[in-house]
């Protein structure tokens, strides 16, 4: 487990979970050597495998020793990015802050320093940056001028909403506080940092954005279709549900998502034939645009009525 030995200052440690993308971690841990450290914080870094058999293991000790900082490498052998991530903050206990970037993103060099800028300028219980997709030469020219799998921000601003850990800083001392961690019952559904985020805005706490902590995201042809989009939306349909029912009980919470649902899908099928019609079909994303609502709806259909859906379920 790391451990950094000099209490006198603030450390950090950056987590990111990897599976099976060997090519794209040696991406991400390059970038992790450039990245910039910011003053008066000791940095480790650590990946979390969780790949029974470690295959990410020589990749990360090819980087060991071009990293000026520590580097560490474990194995979490229970399936699921929730698993992965409470790895990471057991690990992070004794640190100040944890950062998680994930194994298909790469960091700009400022990354690091714009994360903790912005929490010294605004003390908050997570800090989140922007996500910038990149894409192959052969994605549709829609989906590439959409930028849909993204997370843009234009300035450094509080936030309502929850945010994602592929892109952020958390105060472990909230973490402590709140005895917080990820829902193992979405651990292969996903959502579950959507979860963990809205935890902490029901306890009152911050949380704010770090518009120059930019991190750059691969993204596979495999997901830039509206196929792929529209199995998200419908799995962020159902953990959403899972997410609003957090607080009742589940008969209530079943009945909730129904309504929500059913609501959804009317509505979004509406809007969907009407820019259908207006646009002749000629405008995918105008038209996909409002399948989102549908395809929502029917996840928190599917949650009322007991059918769940695994994202990253994994074949045995």
């Amino acid at each position: 487990m790391p451990v950094s030995s000099n209490s006198s200052r603030r450390k950090l440690l950056v987590a990111s979970a990897t599976y099976k993308r060997n090519e794209l971690l040696d991406g991400l841990l390059k970038s992790l050597r450039d990245v910039q450290i910011p003053d008066g914080v000791d940095v480790e870094f650590l990946i979390i495998d969780n790949e029974t058999s470690g295959g990410a293991r020589p990749v990360v000790e090819k980087w060991q020793s071009q990293f000026e900082v520590p580097l560490h490498y474990e194995i979490e052998e229970a399936p699921g990015v929730t698993h992965v991530r409470n790895r990471a903050l057991a690990a992070a206990a004794e640190f100040d802050f944890l950062a998680f970037i994930d194994d298909d993103e790469f960091a700009s060099p400022e990354w690091l320093v714009a994360l903790v800028e912005r929490y010294d300028a605004r003390p908050s219980a997570a800090v989140f940056g922007p996500v910038q997709s990149v894409y192959s030469a052969i994605a549709p020219e829609w989906i590439r001028d959409w930028g849909v799998h993204g997370t843009p921000m234009e300035t450094d601003e509080d936030q309502t909403k929850p945010g994602a850990t592929c892109n952020c800083l958390i105060e472990m001392k909230t973490v402590s506080e709140l005895s917080l961690t990820f829902e193992p019952r979405m651990s292969l559904l996903g959502g579950e940092d959507t979860l963990f985020f809205t935890r902490m805005l029901d306890a009152g706490r911050r949380l704010t954005r770090a518009k120059d902590a930019l991190v750059y995201e691969h993204v596979p042809d495999s997901r830039a279709n509206s196929r792929w989009l529209m199995r998200r939306w419908y799995r962020t349909g159902i953990s959403d549900a899972l997410i609003a029912g957090r607080n009742v009980s589940p008969f209530l919470s079943r009945l909730r998502a129904l309504f929500h649902g059913v609501a959804r899908v009317v509505v979004g099928a509406v809007l969907v034939a009407l820019v259908w019609l207006v646009t002749l079909g000629r405008n995918p994303r105008k038209v996909l645009e409002r399948c989102y609502t549908v395809c929502r709806g029917a996840g928190m259909i599917s949650f009322a009525t007991g059918r769940m859906y695994e994202e990253y379920g994994r074949a045995s």
